[in-house]
Formats: C-alpha cells, structure tokens, sequence
C-alpha cells in the first residue's frame, strides 16, 4: 500500500474495531473484564502467527521489520477501536472504580504499538548505520561494536515493556519497593545517543545543558527512558519543516529535594483548546496518532514521585517541565548505597 491507502486503512480498521466494540458491550456487558482479556490474548496469539510467517517469508531483514512494524501497528490499532467502543458503551453503566481498570487496560493494549515503535526505530537506525560502515574501505570494529550494544540494549528493552506496562495496573505498590536508584544523567545520555540516530536526516539541533555527572532518583531507568524519547519524538514531529532546536536543560533544587528536567523546541507548538486534553488516553492531533503516549508519561512521572507539564504557544514552540524525586549523593553514601 502507498501512504494514503495505508492511512485509509488505518482508519477503516479503526472504525470496525469500535464497532465490535459496541456489539460486544451489548451482549456480553456483564463480563467486561473477561472480554477485554480475551480480546488481548487473541490480538497478541494473531500476532505471532503472522510474526513467524514473516520469519519464514521475508529474507531481507529491513522488511521484515518494516512489516512487523505494520503489523503490530495495524493490530493494535484495531484493537485501540474495539476499546472505545468497548468504553463508550460500559461508561453509563459501570462505577468509577471498573471505568478506571478498563481505561489503564486500554492504555496498555493501545499503547504497546507506539512505545514499541521507539526502541524498533532506534535499532532500525543503528542498523542501518552498521550496513552503511561495512561498505567502507576500513571496517572499525569497536565502533560496529558500540552500535550493536545499543541495539542489543534495545531489544533488551522491547522484551521488558511488557512487564514494565504492568505497573500501570499496580499503582498501589510503592516505587520504593520495586524501583531501584539511577543516574537521570546517563538515561539523558543514551536517548540523546538514540534521538541522534533519528534525526540525522534532519536539520534538527539538539543540546543538552547540566553541569553535573550524577543525578540520581528512585525508580525504573527503562521506563524513564521511555518517558524522554516520547518527549523527544514529540518534539520532532513539531518540526513540520524538518527542522529546529531542542534544549534540555537539567537541574536540581535542595529546598524541595527536585531534579527539574525541561525540553524546549521551537516546533509549531499547540493550540490552548487543546493543550488541556493532551494527556487525556486516545487523545491526538497526529493523524497516525494513538493518543496514548503523554497518558502513559503522566502515569509513569507520577508514580515515581513526579510530575510533568507542559506549556506550549503556537508558532513559537512548546517546553516540557519534568520533576523527579532527588536522591542526593549524600544520602545514598550515608545508607551504603
């Protein structure tokens, strides 16, 4: 399919998937829980049927990642239609407490597609970069090597989202129980390494200002990872010339014991009728958009302590404030850490 059949596709299976939504609230109402459930598993079994027929089938690895990619888009896309249905039909029927399970359910299953396709572009990108080096008259095998680690940690890190979307139905466990201490700095490193990769066909200037080598904080380093690329892919696509300046400014305040994390662009920016709803699930402004992203950013921040918001002005750019909890180097040497 070209573009424009591809995005009516898009739609058209949007469109059926809400549809089965409503159908199936209709008739089995009553078992909601069951059905979303069920409705996932057969989504995922589907998907890795056609995932080994694309092993089998598909010799030439760029397209095979390039149809995994549209597979798991399109599944789950459908599958993000059958939720809103789903959702809009039980809303008037169900409490509170149902309604905010079946959201954090639809978040994850929507959500899987659009946080999966980061660490897929950066080992897509870093991939290409390796073919790109073994082409050269002189092969330099220790930078090979640095780009294959990272695409080693990158697959490392698709296996782990799923269980790491988990945590949003477990919000009432403590961070402190399962998270472990980090350094923000070197999260901001290696994602300044990967939006690298993304934009090198972009005029696209990215800085990173702080002054320090240890910031440290409480809670999973992947999934803060996570955070700062869906920040960082936002920015991009902000960008409608392909072009532009982000700065990521990091800073810690001893009086509230908060590191203060701010990524500016120079993008388009977002009109204020809608900057409210941005981290409302399903809501987007992109046509290929799931509206899950910032939803999921908001939960994860939260959850460790923090918080984010965003303030934005069409044609002049939109700038992202990201608190975190601020474990000082002080502290963590007094506690043998």
């Amino acid at each position: 399919m070209n573009a424009e059949d591809y995005e009516r596709y898009m739609d058209t299976l949007n469109r059926e998937g809400k549809q089965q939504g409503i159908y199936i609230a209709d008739i089995f109402g009553e078992h909601f829980d069951i059905m979303l459930e069920m409705s996932k598993d057969l989504n995922l079994t589907a998907q890795n049927i056609m995932f080994r027929i694309i092993e089998d089938q598909v010799d030439d690895s760029e397209n095979r990642l390039h149809f995994n990619g549209r597979l798991m888009e399109c599944n789950w896309v459908r599958f993000t239609g059958f939720a809103r249905g789903y959702l809009s039909n039980k809303n008037e029927v169900i409490d509170s407490l149902h309604e905010q399970k079946i959201a954090v359910m639809g978040q994850m299953a929507a959500g899987m597609a659009h946080e999966i396709r980061n660490p897929l572009a950066s080992i897509k990108g870093f991939a290409q970069l390796v073919n790109n080096r073994l082409k050269e008259p002189e092969i330099k095998a220790a930078e090979l090597r640095t780009y294959l680690d990272i695409t080693i940690k990158e697959i490392d890190n698709l296996n782990k989202l799923v269980t790491d979307f988990l945590v949003l139905s477990r919000k009432g466990e403590s961070v402190k129980e399962s998270g472990e201490i980090f350094n923000v700095i070197e999260v901001i490193h290696r994602v300044n390494n990967i939006v690298n990769q993304l934009i090198l066909s972009d005029n696209i200037i990215l800085n990173v200002d702080c002054s320090a080598e240890q910031v440290l904080t409480l809670g999973s380093a992947s999934q803060l990872e996570q955070v700062f690329l869906n920040i960082f892919k936002n920015s991009i696509d902000a960008f409608t010339a392909f072009s532009g300046r982000i700065d990521v400014t990091i800073t810690t305040r001893a009086e509230t014991n908060e590191i203060i994390l701010i990524f500016a662009d120079n993008g388009a920016g977002i009109p204020k009728d809608r900057l409210n709803r941005i981290f409302d699930p399903f809501f987007t402004t992109k046509q290929k958009g799931t509206g899950i992203g910032l939803s999921i950013c908001k939960q994860l921040i939260e959850m460790y302590g923090g918080t984010i918001r965003v303030d934005s002005e069409v044609q002049v750019g939109t700038s992202v404030t990201v608190t975190l909890p601020w474990v000082c180097d002080a502290v963590c040497v007094g506690d043998g850490i």
